[in-house]
């Protein structure tokens, strides 16, 4: 009946539900994005947003290029990644930041130190009999621990409805190649298999018989649920010290924020 309805409008109902999604994620960023803004400023919305939305679109790509996964059949890209994939990465840790602040802090944490006439002390945040850097670790523990969980709920829905591909682990396969994604709810096809590129095959000597990332959970690789919990981790902590160093400037804060970002990939 449902399916009826879709295609008594001219829609197709997974090609549509894969659209949503799509226009989903993108919507979910401006919301983030607006109400970053408006509570936190616009500069710290500019860098934390920039830093984040760039540096997960360069590491899904190399994900990518690696031949780890693919995208296919989305509608606007960067890269080798749909411009929806960072922009949502950024919106749910933006949005996770927000409750483990209030989970922790509850009320106190309404009162945003930015635009605060009194400037509320970090001695009010801190725990553990003061010490800030120990709170940062469990925030950032908590932060990832909650990203964590919707990841293990996100990742099996996505592959099943063709919104990401992991590559099969399989005899001899080693990169996503023709005809492993079946485009069956979308009609854009882009990214339906790896690109050719050096990355791909630096990383298929890692498997000359196939069979990559053989321990799985919910059909996805361990290693993701992993790197997702980490990744967040050092995300989460370098975003809570950046804005918590009351005495560096706006600049100062952006040029170590982003300074931090790019090294902390290559560590």
């Amino acid at each position: 009946m449902v399916e009826g309805i879709f295609r008594a409008m001219g829609l197709e109902p997974a090609v549509f539900l894969k659209s949503a999604f799509e226009v989903s994620l993108l919507s979910l960023f401006l919301v983030c994005l607006v109400h970053s803004w408006l509570f936190h400023g616009w500069k710290r919305t500019v860098r934390e947003f920039v830093a984040g939305f760039f540096l997960t679109a360069f590491c899904e790509s190399i994900g990518v290029l690696s031949g780890a996964y693919v995208y296919p059949g989305f509608h606007f890209y960067i890269f080798a990644t749909p411009v929806a994939n960072p922009a949502s990465w950024i919106a749910t840790v933006y949005i996770i930041l927000e409750i483990t602040n209030r989970l922790v802090y509850r009320r106190k944490s309404m009162e945003t130190r930015e635009t605060s006439g009194t400037k509320t002390g970090l001695g009010a945040f801190a725990l553990f009999n003061g010490s800030f850097i120990k709170t940062l670790i469990l925030l950032a523990v908590i932060d990832s621990a909650l990203a964590l969980v919707v990841d293990l709920v996100m990742d099996p829905l996505a592959t099943v409805y063709n919104w990401w591909v992991w590559v099969p682990c399989l005899p001899n396969v080693t990169t996503i190649g023709p005809g492993v994604v079946s485009p069956y709810n979308f009609h854009i096809m882009s990214f339906l298999s790896t690109p050719p590129n050096f990355i791909a095959d630096f990383f298929a000597n890692f498997f000359p018989g196939g069979m990559r990332y053989p321990t799985r959970v919910f059909g996805i690789p361990l290693i993701n649920f992993l790197a997702w919990f980490i990744f967040v981790f050092v995300f989460a902590f370098e975003f809570r010290f950046v804005e918590s160093r009351d005495n560096w400037t706006e600049l100062k804060k952006t040029l170590v924020l982003w300074a931090m970002l790019l090294i902390a990939p290559n560590i």
